[in-house]
């Protein structure tokens, strides 16, 4: 489908397994063309999304079986947000809760945003403060020590 970018054999597997199926006109039959709505062009692009980080069609499905039993009837792939942790894919929830729905479905996630550019920011100035001040301790002359005095006997025991 030139929209989603998912190769015509993909619509059609998706659409026998029940993975994605255009909810217009199922296209039944020899000759009988599939009618997407707007709502299964987005699912088709963000389950074909999802196969390209990775997730199989078997984890899709079970992905797909998570929204419809979890998250109620009007939850699918085109009205959720899923992140792709590692082998996990995770629905963020109204609340931005991370939820499981592959490795431990319904398992709640820890997660945090991490403010990148504040971060190194504040690196940044530790550094540069560091840097400052170990040059300043650099420039700070020592004392010297005193010249070790050599006797006139040890000397003349030199020469």
């Amino acid at each position: 489908m030139h929209l989603t970018g998912v190769p015509y054999s993909t619509l059609n597997l998706w659409a026998k397994k029940g993975l994605v199926q255009p909810s217009v006109a199922p296209g039944t039959g020899t000759g009988n063309e599939r009618i997407y709505s707007f709502s299964d062009i987005v699912a088709l692009k963000v389950a074909f999304e999802l196969r390209k980080a990775g997730v199989t069609t078997s984890s899709l499905k079970k992905v797909l079986q998570f929204l419809r039993e979890n998250e109620g009837s009007g939850h699918s792939l085109a009205n959720s947000r899923l992140v792709v942790s590692g082998r996990d894919v995770l629905v963020v929830r109204s609340n931005n809760e991370l939820v499981s729905a592959l490795s431990k479905p319904g398992q709640s996630c820890l997660s945090f945003v991490l403010d990148l550019p504040r971060t190194l920011g504040g690196l940044t100035e530790i550094g540069e403060t560091a840097n400052v001040f170990a040059v300043g301790v650099a420039s700070v002359q020592r004392p010297k020590r005193p010249a070790r005095e050599i006797s006139s006997s040890s000397q003349h025991k030199r020469a």
